[in-house]
């Protein structure tokens, strides 16, 4: 397997023609071709097929009722007491229904409903409850706003098909169907989008010593190997999104090395989402114990990946999430 890392050099070898990615800031002319047990190579972005260096340099054609001109905001919808920054305890349905109403008003471009936390440490919560928690706020909201686009975040393929029912369009699996062997059989047969999200382990244990042989080449294998088995169950591939899931069974330098090599996933030619909001690695490098304080660590750390190449954003904070996108693109 070769793994194509986009960068800037120069050098003997004529490397004069530069790309940018997506149109952007962030600027290259040749790929740092790496493979297992093997010294990296360099080459220059004419050696590639045109086909594939769009991949980079071209963004994604619109899908599952996104398009791609500016980043998407994934707002997040938390029905359950115990999520790790923003679960509201005493919330009724209806509060959660409005709760969602405004993240949509406000510049939510996806709405993400769940009702399980997967923090670390997390404990499984039975399928029922996470069935109760979450269907019928999605049928008032996918009611009240026909034109809405819902995610469930869920790895349970019955809970998956009950919210696809109701009105959501994509479910977002923290598992990539591994949890759940159902899961691409009920996406294929709803006609649904899927993100895949990568985590080594599951919330209760998933922090425990995660280990990686090189972490960015595992998790492009492990994208590679989950798209080919959902598109053999029947998912196209124009409806499949990648998250290579931050803080999911990852350490500090595992968080940094995936984000500041992000770039490496479009040669996958599939949309990149990536959930950052108030996470603890951001509190790891300010300093802060509290998500609640970690509001412009959170910002600063989405502006940085859209420039090289995130197409999705999950936040809590969309409002100030939209307004920075705003300035980002403006200035770019």
């Amino acid at each position: 397997m070769k793994y194509f890392f986009p960068e800037i050099n120069y050098g003997p070898f004529g490397f004069e023609k530069f790309h940018t990615i997506y149109g952007g800031t962030t600027i290259f002319n040749s790929f740092r071709v790496v493979q297992r047990n093997k010294k990296p190579r360099v080459i220059s972005s004419s050696e590639v097929k045109k086909e594939f260096l769009n991949r980079f340099t071209s963004k994604p054609n619109p899908m599952l009722g996104l398009r791609f001109d500016a980043p998407a905001i994934m707002g997040i919808l938390n029905v359950t007491p115990d999520s790790f920054y923003d679960g509201e305890k005493f919330f009724t349905e209806k509060q959660f229904v409005e709760k969602g109403l405004h993240l949509l008003k406000i510049g939510c471009t996806v709405l993400d409903v769940g009702g399980e936390s997967t923090r670390p440490g997390a404990k499984e919560v039975p399928s029922t409850l996470e069935m109760e928690r979450i269907t019928g706020v999605i049928k008032k909201i996918k009611n009240s706003v026909p034109s809405a686009i819902i995610s469930v975040d869920t790895r349970k393929s019955m809970v998956a098909e009950k919210a696809l029912e109701a009105g959501a369009s994509i479910v977002n699996d923290i598992s990539a169907g591994s949890f759940d062997k159902r899961m691409f059989e009920v996406v294929a047969k709803y006609r649904a989008g899927i993100c895949l999200m990568h985590s080594q382990g599951v919330p209760e244990n998933m922090q425990n010593k995660p280990h990686y042989d090189q972490i960015l080449l595992d998790l492009y294998d492990f994208f590679e190997g989950k798209i080919a088995e959902a598109q053999s169950k029947g998912i196209p591939r124009e409806k499949i999104v990648i998250d290579p899931g931050i803080g999911f069974g990852k350490k500090l330098h595992h968080n940094l090395e995936l984000i500041n090599k992000i770039s490496l996933f479009l040669g996958l030619g599939l949309p990149i989402m990536l959930g950052l909001s108030r996470k603890s690695f951001i509190g790891e490098i300010i300093g802060e114990r509290e998500p609640s304080e970690r509001l412009i660590g959170s910002v600063a750390a989405m502006l940085t990946t859209l420039n090289k190449g995130v197409n999705i954003v999950r936040v809590h904070d969309v409002k100030e999430a939209a307004d920075a996108i705003k300035v980002w693109n403006a200035l770019n």
